[in-house]
């Protein structure tokens, strides 16, 4: 038995489509659609805070890189498991590229343009060489 229609809407997660995947999440483009204005005493707090933080201690980086090595976290990360959750993860990326294909794409497509080319002189020289 399903939800009532009301449940049911006030539960939909919006979502991101990016090419022909669609990606759900909590937040999806609340970023535009947001009407929160923050508390200008806890930004001003905030502001106070990172300018008297001056950075770790040579003791507090040696404490943190000693953590690293004892519990080595990057043996324990595993990625997205699911199909959206990598599609979401390969599109973190596209956030702040400046046009429509990223610089490693465009290096690809060159690097198949360049070998189609070597193909066609080779091919070229075949036919030149028979004559």
């Amino acid at each position: 038995m399903g939800l009532p229609p009301a449940v049911a809407a006030a539960k939909k997660v919006p979502s991101l489509t990016i090419g022909d995947t669609e990606l759900g999440g909590k937040h999806g483009d609340m970023a535009e659609t947001s009407t929160h204005t923050p508390n200008p005493k806890r930004v001003a707090a905030g502001k106070r805070n990172r300018q008297l933080w001056q950075g770790h201690t040579a003791a507090g980086l040696e404490r943190l890189r000693a953590c690293a090595v004892r519990d080595r976290p990057w043996e324990h990360s595993t990625g997205p498991k699911t199909a959206a959750g990598k599609a979401k993860a390969a599109a973190n990326g596209k956030k702040r590229q400046t046009g429509p294909k990223s610089v490693r794409e465009i290096r690809a497509e060159a690097a198949d343009l360049r070998g189609l080319l070597a193909e066609m002189r080779a091919a070229c020289q075949t036919v030149c060489a028979r004559r």
